[in-house]
């Protein structure tokens, strides 16, 4: 390579290794944008309010109960409002008031265990009737017996059976673990009990009715109930005379307790997991942008490192190319000496 063309190419080594260096500058100041960015998201996520579950403790309220002992039923006072140019008060409230749940439900026998209906165990206990059905453990049957106070009940749940009614007979059994009390229509009593079983168990099917004792909320009001203060200086009252259902006019003491405020806790859970929701969103989407972000930054290294082995060899061949110029100098000026 001569002298003048050496040059040449040392001067374009020269101007890529510059070039080289001045992109790498370039990329390290987009790594440096990225960082910035990065840490400002990261300072926006240490900046988010997280958000914290209510506690259940944290909403409860002060309210009334009291009991009526003339029918036993349990109030629970809502709210307590005075009338107008009176000295009553209109009391809102909630009382527990019992009822029966009755159901109505067919079985077929299969002779295996699982439904057998009406049966004497064995010699030893003739006489003692048992059911066994739906894979239940064999039950004792008293009966028959009448049931009136359930008719209505009963012929709810089966309107087209005329056999229902107040002197109807019926074989009944108690699921101990429920409470759960269940009935047999057997006849109007004209039948003895063993041809009132035999009949039963000769029909291969049977509809068994269930009654379950239970209470439900019933809301209801006073509107000229009487207050009495405790006069202890707490401002709370002692009693309530009111007109019960029954057209009584009964006086009840009253009794303040502290109890959980559903509603408001309820409310307070669904802003909380409103919150929460709006809190998960802001996080995964700095998420997404810092993944981003370090996946534009691994591709920024993954070029600088390619421009550093660049320039490597660019420096590499620059040595070389100055070795040749060197000789042709020494070269020169020997031959010139």
């Amino acid at each position: 390579m001569g002298m003048a063309a050496s040059q040449a190419r040392y001067l374009g080594l020269t101007a890529r290794k510059t070039n080289t260096e001045y992109e790498g500058q370039q990329v390290n100041q987009e790594r440096t944008a990225l960082a910035n960015q990065s840490a400002g998201l990261f300072n926006q996520m240490l900046a988010l309010d997280v958000p914290t579950p209510p506690n259940a403790t944290d909403y409860t309220k002060t309210e009334y109960v009291f009991t009526d002992y003339t029918t036993s039923e349990s109030y629970t006072v809502n709210s307590i409002l005075p009338n107008k140019d009176s000295d009553t008060y209109t009391v809102h409230y909630t009382k527990k008031q019992p009822e029966i749940l009755a159901n109505k439900a067919n079985y077929k026998a299969d002779g295996t265990g699982t439904n057998r209906f009406i049966f004497t165990e064995d010699d030893k206990n003739k006489g003692v009737y048992t059911i066994q059905f739906a894979g239940n453990s064999p039950k004792t049957i008293s009966g028959p017996v009448q049931a009136p106070a359930l008719t209505e009940d009963f012929k709810e749940t089966d309107p087209e059976n005329e056999n229902i009614n107040d002197d109807a007979y019926y074989f009944k059994f108690s699921d101990t673990a429920t409470g759960t009390e269940y009935y047999i229509l057997a006849a109007s009593g004209e039948e003895t009990t063993e041809e009132m079983v035999n009949r039963i168990n000769a029909a291969g099917s049977l509809d068994i009715y269930s009654a379950e004792s239970t209470t439900r909320d019933v809301m209801d009001f006073s509107n000229d109930a009487i207050l009495t203060s405790a006069g202890d200086g707490t401002g709370r009252w002692s009693k309530i005379t009111f007109t019960n259902a029954d057209g009584t006019l009964v006086t009840c003491s009253l009794t303040q307790q502290t109890t959980q405020d559903e509603d408001a806790y309820n409310a307070a859970m669904e802003t909380y997991q409103a919150k929460k929701d709006i809190y998960e969103k802001q996080v995964a989407d700095i998420n997404a942008k810092t993944t981003i972000i370090q996946q534009q930054d691994k591709t920024l290294e993954l070029h600088l490192d390619q421009l550093d082995t660049e320039q490597q060899a660019i420096q590499t061949e620059l040595d070389a190319v100055k070795k040749v110029i060197d000789k042709n100098i020494e070269e020169t000026f020997k031959t010139f000496a």
